[in-house]
C-alpha cells in the first residue's frame, strides 16, 4: 500500500511537471453593432485608434451595407482636415483600401507608433458632391428617404483576455529613441547609462558624422575613465566589446548583458579637428514602457 502511494505521488509530481505555466489567453471580441443610413458620396469616420507609442494597431470590423461601399484606414489628422475642408477628402491617403464592397471581415494592421488613426466609410455611388457625416466617431441615423438610403452595419472587434484574466499582465517592451545633433568637440561625448532590464538588450546605435569618429559601448567605469584620461583612449577602448572605428555613416547593434550592469555609448573623433563639423547620432534601446517589474 506505501509503494503504490509513492508510486501514486510521483505520476503526480511528473504531472505537475509537464503541464505549462499559467497565461492569459487573448481573442477577438465582437462589440456591440453600430446600423446607420448614408448616402452617395458620403465619408463617415466609424473607428478610432489613438495607439500608445508600444502597441500596435490591428483594425478588425465587420461590414454590411445594402449598397456598395469603399473602406480605408487614414491618419486621423489628416481626416480631422479634410472634416474641415472637405475639398481634400480626395486627397486622403487611405491604407489598406478596399472598394465597392458590400459585405466583408475587415482588416489592417499597423507597426507600433503614436499615429491616430480612423477607419472612413465612404458610399461607393457616384455623385458631384461629397459629404461628411461622421467626425470620426460612430455613424448617427442621418434623415435619408428609402430610395437613396444605404443601410451600413459595422460591427468592431477588440482584442481581450478571455481566460485566466485574473493573472497579472507581461511586461511590454519597445524601442524608444534618444537623439542628438551636436558639434564635434576634441574630447569623448557620453550617453546613457543604459541598464539592461531582460536578459541580453538590444541597443542600436546609428551615426551620422561629417569627420570619421569612433563609437563604442563601455562600461559607466570606463566612460569615466576616458573622460578623465582621454589619451589613454586606445587602451580603454579596447576593453569594448562593441565599437567601430573611423566612421562618417553606420548602424552599430550592440548587446547589454546583466553582469556588465549599467552601460554608456560614446563618440569621441578620430583626429584632431581644425574646422566646424558636426554629428547626428540616434540610439535606441529596448526599454520596459508598460506592466514593469517594480
Amino acid at each position: 500500500m506505501r509503494a503504490r502511494r509513492i508510486l501514486v505521488f510521483i505520476v503526480m509530481v511528473l504531472s505537475a511537471a509537464g503541464l505549462p505555466a499559467q497565461q492569459k489567453a487573448f481573442d477577438w471580441i465582437a462589440q456591440s453593432p453600430n446600423t446607420f443610413r448614408i448616402g452617395p458620396g458620403y465619408h463617415s469616420g466609424v473607428a478610432v485608434y489613438n495607439p500608445r507609442g508600444w502597441e500596435a494597431v490591428h483594425v478588425r470590423l465587420d461590414i454590411d451595407a445594402r449598397q456598395p461601399v469603399t473602406v480605408g484606414v487614414v491618419r486621423l489628422e489628416d481626416w480631422n482636415n479634410a472634416v474641415r475642408n472637405p475639398g481634400w477628402l480626395a486627397r486622403l491617403d487611405y491604407a489598406c483600401l478596399t472598394e465597392e464592397v458590400t459585405r466583408i471581415s475587415y482588416s489592417c494592421n499597423f507597426y507600433p507608433g503614436n499615429i491616430s488613426r480612423v477607419v472612413v466609410v465612404r458610399d461607393a455611388r457616384s455623385t458631384e458632391q461629397s459629404v461628411v457625416t461622421g467626425v470620426a466617431t460612430p455613424f448617427v441615423h442621418n434623415g435619408l428617404n428609402e430610395t437613396l438610403a444605404n443601410e451600413v452595419r459595422v460591427t468592431a472587434y477588440q482584442w481581450e483576455c478571455v481566460r485566466h484574466c485574473e493573472l497579472p499582465d507581461p511586461p511590454q517592451f519597445a524601442w524608444v529613441e534618444q537623439k542628438e545633433k551636436y558639434e564635434i568637440a576634441s574630447g569623448p561625448k557620453s550617453y546613457g547609462p543604459f541598464v539592461p532590464g531582460h536578459g541580453d538588450d538590444r541597443l542600436r546605435i546609428h551615426v551620422k558624422a561629417q569627420a570619421p569618429v569612433t563609437v563604442a559601448l563601455l562600461s559607466s567605469t570606463l566612460a569615466s575613465e576616458l573622460s578623465v584620461h582621454p589619451e589613454q583612449s586606445r587602451r580603454i577602448l579596447a576593453q569594448s566589446s562593441c565599437k567601430q572605428y573611423g566612421i562618417e555613416s553606420t548602424t552599430l547593434d550592440c548587446t547589454l548583458q546583466k553582469p556588465d550592469g549599467a552601460m554608456q555609448v560614446v563618440v569621441l573623433p578620430d583626429s584632431e579637428i581644425r574646422k566646424r563639423k558636426k554629428a547626428e547620432i540616434t540610439i535606441s534601446s529596448e526599454q520596459c514602457v508598460a506592466n514593469c517589474e517594480k
